[in-house]
């Protein structure tokens, strides 16, 4: 079977199509648990931003040193190693979601796909 390359953008934002993206994340052991560790990092700096008083703005002179590659550049690589591409409107989606599903998987949820 063919490799999916370039399909329409509307297309990627469908949930289905998010879906699938965590399921592929989750199915990479590796690229998994980097995606569970930027959620743990994610909850530590929120909890010290609390704890500070501070606001999310104060974050990268509280934080300057972060996990790399960023969430960001794990949710790019991972949609283009399936589709070919990956729009920046999508990143933002696939991040998110992945951040939602490890967070939940964090918490206790199910760590099936």
């Amino acid at each position: 079977m063919g490799e999916i390359r370039y399909p329409p953008n509307r297309g990627l934002l469908k949930e289905e199509s998010i879906q699938r993206i965590v399921a592929a994340a989750k199915a990479n052991a590796g690229l998994w648990l980097m995606v569970k560790e930027r959620a743990v990092e994610k909850r530590a700096i929120k909890a010290e931003l609390e704890r500070r008083g501070a606001d999310a703005n104060d974050m990268d002179r509280l934080f300057p040193t972060r996990l790399t590659p960023t969430i960001a550049e794990l949710a790019q690589e991972l949609v283009s190693t399936m589709f070919g591409n990956c729009p920046p409107e999508i990143g933002s989606c696939v991040q998110s979601a992945l951040l939602e599903a490890a967070e939940s998987e964090l918490d206790g949820g199910s760590p099936e796909a």
